[in-house]
């Protein structure tokens, strides 16, 4: 008794996989083996391998069979991602049509490896040394550029990809990602951190309609009644009457407002914040860009605050769906699993009855293949399948 027994044409999964359109563009096996790799990736234990995949999803092939998929078979990723990306617009504008603005956010993260001996035979591709935020030093790895789309509670992956050291910078790639973006039926923000914000990102989310907020390193240069001066070295000049209490998430702070031009940006509004309990404390002050100048304090803060889900995003895909755990060594593969964790997540994520929550949807999902599993062993039973076959087909023969 084979594997299709249980993942069948009316399985959640491959429902979902229709509604993508999947069924256009790739062939029954390639479709069984993305069916494979969702429902074996959600489930409790996996740890990101190849085998765990074959396991977990009680797929009828051996771990290899599943390898070949991802490094040599005949499936197009440029259509896989164009059908997603077509799927997650479609999903934020039915949110979009209720007058809430439409959040395009940035951000990288590294996909952490341990750097092989020098007489390594076959290493992991383009893995190399970046440095990490978060640990404050290099680290081996891949890094990986996110982009994800929100609106409302709806918060769903757009692309990742690998940051190649060599080709193009990562700036370049958020311009590239922005000339994909939906046209926007509203208001619609593009999100990053100060990494980003610069003049050439601005200008790539302006062609699309899309205005920019991003954090400002405290050392940019601003120039409030003509003088030239860096955004920490202005603070002194700021006094308590100079500035008004915002409250942003149930925090307060004070918020000061220049509103102007910087080096290479015509005219934009920056807001100079520190907490309520640590006014101009070294090391509490945060500056933020906006170049939609007709929003409020309180409204620009919010929206900057929007962005955080995509750091929610990258734990989440670390913890659960192997992002960082991967052991695939072609570049290929890496690819693939980087669009097969995304397609994961959004199955997850849209599941009818989560609010829009991938933690919830993912608990939902392990449940509905339990069920699907028990169900196809009842059937087993009443078809007369024997005892033998069905340890055989759960991997616990």
């Amino acid at each position: 008794m084979s594997h299709k027994n249980i993942l069948t044409e009316k399985s959640p999964i491959n429902q979902f996989l229709f509604k993508l359109g999947f069924l256009l563009y790739f062939s029954k096996p390639v479709l069984k083996h993305i069916e494979q790799f969702i429902k074996g990736s959600i489930q409790k234990g996996y740890k990101g391998t190849v085998t765990d995949i074959v396991l977990l999803s009680l797929a009828n092939c051996h771990r290899t069979t599943f390898g070949k998929f991802l490094s040599q078979g005949v499936w197009n990723i440029t259509f896989a991602w164009r059908a997603i990306r077509k799927f997650v617009v479609r999903t934020i504008y039915e949110c979009s049509s209720s007058s809430l603005p439409i959040f395009a956010i940035y951000d990288d993260t590294i996909s952490e490896k341990t750097k092989p001996q020098s007489k390594a035979i076959n290493p992991i591709a383009e893995a190399s040394f970046h440095h990490s935020h978060l640990k404050g030093k290099q680290v081996y790895g891949h890094q990986l550029l996110a982009t994800m789309l929100s609106c409302g509670k709806k918060v769903l992956p757009y692309s990742i990809e690998r940051y190649k050291k060599g080709e193009k910078s990562k700036i370049q790639m958020v311009c590239d990602i922005a000339e994909t973006l939906p046209s926007s039926k509203g208001a619609a923000y593009g999100l990053c951190d100060s990494w980003f914000t610069n003049k050439q990102v601005i200008n790539a989310h302006l062609k699309k309609g899309y205005h920019l907020i991003g954090a400002l390193k405290t050392n940019r240069i601003i120039y409030p009644q003509g003088f030239h001066i860096q955004i920490k070295q202005f603070t002194q000049y700021i006094e308590k009457n100079d500035v008004c209490l915002v409250t942003v998430n149930n925090s307060k702070y004070w918020v000061y407002r220049y509103e102007g031009n910087l080096n290479g940006i015509d005219n934009a509004v920056v807001l100079l914040c520190w907490h309520k309990s640590a006014f101009k404390k070294n090391g509490a002050l945060h500056a933020f860009l906006c170049t939609d100048i007709e929003l409020d304090n309180k409204t620009i803060l919010e929206y900057y605050s929007k962005r955080w889900p995509i750091e929610i995003f990258f734990r989440q895909t670390k913890n659960n769906l192997g992002i960082n755990k991967y052991q695939v060594r072609s570049t290929k593969s890496i690819d693939r699993i980087l669009l097969l964790i995304s397609l994961t997540y959004i199955y997850c994520s849209i599941h009818e009855n989560v609010n829009d929550s991938f933690g919830k949807g993912l608990i939902l999902r392990r449940n509905q293949v339990k069920k699907d599993n028990i169900q196809w062993i009842y059937e087993s039973a009443k078809n007369g399948i024997s005892f033998e076959t069905v340890l055989k087909t759960m991997k616990v023969a």
